[in-house]
């Protein structure tokens, strides 16, 4: 009998492989995140991290391995089925992504309106609730993306894909090239969206005082695969001495006491 306390898995990555022409980005890639986990992936630049993420969304097709979104094969599914399945996500990407023709509270509301009819007023409304949680003013709503500055673009496309309240979500850099008061704010943001509706998130981050605040566990990507995991708390302990890299200027003391 199953234990009642074994948690859904959400997505899970088995022996995934990709590579371009011949330069091995990713090999034998394993993992799983699990309902209402919150899981961060780190790695120094150009490791294979935001091509894991695009591996999962459809974006990247792996060379071979397996993706399972709620025990769906990813891998090879029809467009239209993938389609469906990723209206679930809630998604942003390292440089935001934002649609330059759509005005700023019409990008915010795109996947929503997909799904469900609203008016303009609706819309604006719904825009407005979730800004607001960003510390954004209501008068951008009507500018669009290239009339904001990028920090704002950055926060606009988080508020996009919390928008709808999507069990699952998955953030490229999240926190880079903000300040630390609006990082937190984010970081707040991602692990409301946690907890409070029972999501799932995996965030891509180079920001360790942002994976102590909101990880559960952590992945380092090292030499084209995961070479450590671990809760936040383990990271302090271990010896791995990539690991010792990522944590040096971070004190620990200020999030665990």
């Amino acid at each position: 009998m199953k234990n009642k306390l074994e948690k859904k898995i959400i997505i899970k990555v088995t022996d995934l492989f990709k590579s371009f022409n011949n330069n091995v980005v990713l090999k034998n890639i394993n993992f799983q995140l699990l309902e209402g986990e919150s899981l961060a992936i780190i790695g120094e630049s150009g490791s294979g991290k935001s091509v894991l993420l695009k591996n999962i969304i459809g974006l990247l097709l792996p060379d071979k391995g397996s993706i399972e979104i709620n025990n769906v094969e990813m891998v090879n599914l029809p467009r239209n089925l993938k389609e469906k399945i990723l209206l679930d996500l809630g998604i942003t990407f390292q440089h935001g992504a934002l649609f330059d023709s759509l005005k700023i509270w019409e990008n915010i509301i795109f996947k929503v309106a997909n799904k469900e009819k609203m008016n303009v007023k609706q819309g604006k409304q719904l825009a407005l609730s979730i800004i607001k949680q960003l510390g954004l003013q209501p008068d951008i709503l009507d500018l669009y993306p290239s009339e904001i500055s990028g920090g704002m673009q950055k926060r606009v496309a988080i508020a996009r894909a919390i928008c709808g309240n999507p069990k699952i979500l998955l953030f490229d850099e999240p926190t880079s090239g903000l300040d630390p008061v609006t990082g937190s704010l984010i970081d707040k943001l991602i692990k409301t969206a946690v907890r409070t509706v029972g999501g799932s998130a995996i965030t891509i981050t180079h920001d360790m005082a942002s994976v102590c605040r909101i990880a559960d566990k952590v992945l380092l990507i090292d030499k084209q695969t995961i070479s450590w995991s671990g809760t936040p708390e383990e990271m302090f302990k271990s010896a791995n001495p990539k690991i010792q890299e990522f944590i040096k200027p971070i004190n620990s003391e200020i999030f665990f006491k």
